[in-house]
């Protein structure tokens, strides 16, 4: 469908940042980053920008740049403060990182807002692969994240 849409309205940022997400769940990281940022410079001041932000974050994450994610998940945060829902992103990047101190902090923050989250529910709402499902619940139990 997203294939057609942008076959149908090449310009549509909406569909660019859509076509972004399933990229990144198909672990097609580069493409990925291609498609948020072209949704990016169509739409530059767009107020749903920080889900490309984010988006891009977890591109980099699927790719195991966990630098460049978190860069992109904080400028994300930055854009939307109340999009809490993305630490569940940075917490294993930072971790992952060796930023155990950092990811503690934004996993406190995530679990203030969602008290009852665990690695298992975090792992079963989201898409990406198995093997970055596996490295993000891995960060989240160095943050010491509830299973």
């Amino acid at each position: 469908m997203l294939e057609k849409a942008l076959i149908l309205d090449p310009n549509s940022a909406w569909a660019w940042n859509r076509s972004g997400c399933l990229e990144s769940y198909l672990d097609r990281a580069d493409t990925a980053i291609e498609h948020f940022a072209r949704a990016l410079r169509l739409s530059p001041f767009d107020p749903m920008n920080f889900n490309a932000f984010i988006g891009i974050g977890g591109a980099h994450f699927v790719a195991g740049q966990y630098a460049d994610a978190v860069r992109w998940f904080e400028k994300g945060l930055l854009d939307q403060p109340a999009a809490t829902w993305a630490y569940r992103n940075l917490v294993p990047a930072l971790a992952l990182l060796g930023r155990h101190d950092d990811a503690r902090a934004y996993l406190s923050r995530l679990l203030d807002e969602y008290p009852d989250l665990t690695i298992a529910k975090v792992v079963s709402a989201l898409v990406f692969s198995q093997p970055t499902l596996d490295r993000m619940a891995e960060g989240l139990r160095l943050a010491e994240m509830p299973e």
